[in-house]
Parts: C-alpha cells; structure tokens; sequence
C-alpha cells in the first residue's frame, strides 16, 4: 500500500528493512512507538472551552505579531535561544516530551519570542480515532500555552477530507495562522489532498497571515503568506551533513 504523506508526516513510523551492501542481509529499523493516552493531561486540559459537534479546544486569534525567525524546538530549547518563533515541523520524537510534560516547558515558551502549535503527525493508515486524537493533542497543548498567555501561532493542519469536520473548528477566523507543507511533495495523491485542505482551511478561517513553512504550492494565497525553508532539507539537497 502507498503511504500518503499530510502536513507535518516525517515518515512512516513502523519498521522498515533498508538493503545495505550487496549480499548483505537487511535489517529491521527500529519502531517508533506512541502511546497516545498518556499525552492526555485531564488535569490542565479537561477544562479547556471547545466548540463543535466534536469539540477541540478552541484558540484565540492573534494579529500583533510577525515571526522573523523559525526554528524547530529541539535546537531552540538546547540553545535557550528566546528571540524566535518555535515550531514543532520535525519528526514527532524530537518534541513528545514537551506533550508528554507540557508544564516543565511552559517557562521556556513564556520566554521565547512566539510559538506555532505542535504539529503530532496524522497520516493515512492511521484509524480515524487515532487522527483525531492527534488532531487533539495539539489543539489542547496550543490552548493550554495560550491560556498560560504564551503568544501562540494557531497550527493550521489536517489529514483526509473526513477530519475536515474538526480540524477547523474552533480555530480562530482573521487571524495569524501557520501552515505546514513538509512531508507531502513525494506523491501526487498528498499533494492533491494538501492542496483540497489548504482551500478548506483558507475558505473557513480568511487569516490575515499564513505563516508558510516549506515549498510554495500552486494555488497559495501567496498575497497573505510569509515564507520560511525547511533548512534541514535544504543543507540535504546542498550535500551539507550537518544536522539541525
């Protein structure tokens, strides 16, 4: 079966077998294991406001900001670095623990100069309860760190046509949102279903600002966006090793 790939996919997370030199036998990476349940803090989330028919926790909208500088949370947070606007487009081992202990970080991102929602990957083989809970978790995490009054940008992300329903809902309309396009561009079919959500998401919320991150897509509101590379894949492309 083809994997399709949604915003903020990094890759299937099931053990893959990758052929190394010739005659040499293959073998099994290893298993990235998540276990939902225990990234739902009832405590701090089970009093968040929601809105919906399927409630995810519902987000203020912000208009006085301008992010100048994206960098992903794992070298924001090893580098205290405090002046720029957080993002969680990397693979999702690289940031569970913030979902897992949201509370042990809420200072850092008091300090930093603003944070996009997390972005806990949704992919295609995963059940519709499982996309839904991920769609979840970080609708709750934003809405914790903006009760907690850290500047939040609002996530803008989805997976197939049916999480449509929820993923926009009680997002805030004329707002600075953030939207994510990393991970899609290997196969035709994620680009489409990319491009339907992206109208889905721009018809139901008229932001003010797309915070863009990644490759600009035909079709964009290029006339509301701001740009930022996913340098990561940038340095791969130029032969570069090191890592971000």
């Amino acid at each position: 079966m083809t994997e399709l790939c949604f915003p903020g996919f990094e890759g299937s997370r099931k053990a893959t077998l990758r052929p190394k030199k010739k005659g040499s036998p293959a073998k099994a990476k290893k298993a990235f294991s998540l276990n939902l349940a225990e990234l739902f803090h009832s405590d701090i989330y089970g009093s968040l406001p929601t809105a919906g028919e399927t409630p995810l926790p519902v987000l203020e909208p912000i208009n006085d900001i301008y992010p100048e500088r994206l960098v992903p949370f794992n070298e924001a947070y090893a580098n205290k670095d405090y002046g720029c606007t957080v993002h969680f487009y990397i693979d999702d081992s690289l940031f569970l623990r913030v979902l897992r202990h949201p509370e042990k970080y809420l200072e850092f991102f008091l300090r930093c100069h603003s944070v996009i929602g997390s972005d806990l990957s949704q992919y295609a083989n995963m059940t519709a309860e499982a996309r839904y809970y991920c769609a979840y978790i970080n609708r709750a995490f934003s809405a914790y760190l903006q009760q907690n009054e850290v500047r939040v940008i609002p996530n803008v992300t989805w997976s197939l046509p049916d999480s449509y329903a929820y993923s926009f809902s009680g997002l805030p309309k004329d707002s600075v949102v953030a939207i994510n396009c990393t991970g899609i561009m290997k196969y035709a079919a994620s680009k489409y279903l990319w491009q339907k959500g992206y109208y889905e998401a721009y018809q139901s919320l008229h932001p003010t600002l797309i915070v863009r991150y990644g490759s600009v897509m035909p079709n964009e509101h290029t006339e509301v966006s701001v740009y930022f590379e996913n340098n990561r894949l940038k340095a791969l492309r130029n032969g570069s090793s090191r890592k971000f």
